[in-house]
């Protein structure tokens, strides 16, 4: 943690990667798109390269903008990764990489999984029906993160002190609900759940609706989430506050306000909100 945190009257959550910490699915990510496919030999060393990128050890990092491209004839599984990163969010005018439909953000292991299944020409519903399988292995014992109990109690107690707690991610509600009863958080934890999202897009509108609804201005508010730009950027370019939960290195990491590595860590600086 950067510095001592200010206590916020409105918290909004991301989910994946957030309120959990996920060790192994992305890398399971590989295995789905990979099984069955020409590239089925290179599952093993691209989940190695990935570990590479996402330690901050390749020229690839987290936090860059990648152009959507389709690997060409690739050669080696090294072909993947061989493609301009650009920390786009340090730039004075980032706008040219925040088109959706040219770039991808790198964030985390399940960004650059999805982005690696498109760069060997997954796409439409072959590729959602695979990514579905991922999903699925979130909510399983084997393979998905472990719960911990404190930290749906740490939300109520958020609320419990006037503190406004929302969830808002852009997974599909039937996605979320499920994860959530798995991770043990119930409606009560939340005062509202805003599923399918579509962030960034849709954050001005919806920050400006949470300024009307619980009469806070943004420097009020406090965004968490693992992806700069998905969960962050718009509540940091309106004023608000913004904590970064990721163990991965980032080329942007400098432009959060905190940053913790793991939910774990997330928890013990909530709970010093509950102490102010």
């Amino acid at each position: 943690i950067r510095d001592s945190p200010m206590t916020p009257r409105f918290i909004c959550f991301d989910l994946d990667g957030t309120l959990y910490l996920d060790s192994c699915v992305y890398l399971r990510m590989i295995d789905h798109f990979f099984h069955d496919t020409p590239y089925s030999d290179w599952i093993f060393p691209v989940q190695e390269q990935m570990k590479q990128v996402l330690s901050g050890q390749s020229s690839l990092r987290c936090g860059q903008f990648v152009p959507k491209q389709k690997a060409e004839h690739p050669k080696t599984p090294e072909d993947l990764f061989d493609i301009p990163g650009t920390a786009a969010l340090l730039l004075p005018d980032p706008s040219p990489w925040l088109d959706r439909t040219l770039y991808s953000y790198i964030s985390d292991g399940w960004t650059l999984g999805m982005y690696l299944a498109r760069r060997i020409g997954w796409e439409g519903e072959d590729f959602w029906k695979r990514f579905r399988l991922v999903r699925n292995d979130l909510i399983d014992p084997y393979w998905g993160p472990v719960p911990n109990p404190a930290l749906p109690v740490l939300l109520k107690e958020l609320k419990k002190q006037g503190i406004h707690v929302v969830l808002c991610s852009n997974a599909q509600e039937a996605n979320c609900i499920e994860l959530l009863d798995y991770l043990g958080f119930d409606d009560s934890c939340f005062e509202e759940l805003c599923f399918d999202a579509d962030k960034p897009h849709t954050f001005p509108q919806r920050i400006a609706q949470w300024g009307r609804q619980f009469n806070l201005s943004p420097k009020e508010m406090l965004f968490i989430g693992d992806q700069g730009y998905f969960d962050l950027y718009s509540g940091k370019t309106c004023g608000a506050s913004t904590l970064l939960v990721s163990p991965w290195n980032a080329a942007d990491a400098e432009l959060w306000d905190h940053m913790v590595q793991t939910p774990k860590e997330m928890e013990a600086y909530l709970r010093e909100l509950c102490l102010k």
